[in-house]
């Protein structure tokens, strides 16, 4: 690695040594549109699985908005006192059969189309049915899409915190999404920080990886 490249790395990794699970945000802080759209630019950016991009992102981001939301996520402090939070729906497993609407759609927007695209994705999508995990697939999806809005958040300085803890199906109600084409998959909240910095408990990398 030569050094241009060692300054970025440090760089890097200095921000994700900053990011934690922020509980508390300022009330105070008030994110404007720029903010928001940036945070869902990297959401968007972010990879899923055969590009297939399964995802709903719905902002919440006015404080009656934020509110009811905080009491789908059973009253968390880090939801009440957010500036904004999204919550990432994700299609329900019917969706992602070879010959549904929303894959024959999908597909048409890469090189060769559906024809090339469903010979490449039907084996992968029988395996998933064969163990019953379509759904924990594309669940799965959120968190990284999740993932990318975090880091994008504290690249400028604004904290966040994943939850996952709320009731599903207050949320698809309040949203009014048809839960048999729609499944939750995590909410974040966003915001300044309003609480001591906490530090970063980490395993040492030599615990956790290992070189084939």
């Amino acid at each position: 690695m030569d050094e241009s490249a060692k300054a970025k790395a440090g760089e890097f990794l200095a921000l994700l040594e900053r990011r934690y699970a922020c509980k508390r945000f300022s009330t105070e802080h008030q994110a404007d549109a720029d903010i928001i759209s940036y945070i869902l630019e990297c959401g968007r950016l972010s990879p899923s699985s055969f590009g297939l991009e399964p995802w709903r992102f719905a902002v919440f981001s006015t404080r009656p908005g934020i509110k009811t939301l905080g009491g789908i996520c059973f009253a968390q402090e880090a939801v009440h006192s957010s500036s904004f939070a999204v919550a990432i729906l994700v299609r329900r497993a019917g969706c992602f059969t070879p010959d549904s609407e929303f894959i024959r759609a999908r597909s048409e927007r890469f090189p060769g189309g559906y024809q090339v695209f469903r010979p490449d994705y039907q084996p992968y999508h029988e395996f998933l049915e064969s163990v019953q995990r379509t759904e924990h697939w594309a669940r799965a999806q959120s968190y990284i899409a999740a993932s990318f809005m975090m880091i994008g958040a504290a690249s400028i300085g604004l904290d966040s915190c994943p939850i996952e803890g709320f009731d599903e199906e207050a949320l698809l109600r309040f949203l009014d999404k048809d839960e048999a084409q729609w499944l939750p998959g995590i909410v974040v909240a966003f915001g300044k920080r309003n609480e001591e910095v906490r530090q970063k408990i980490r395993e040492p990398l030599e615990n956790l990886a290992e070189f084939i």
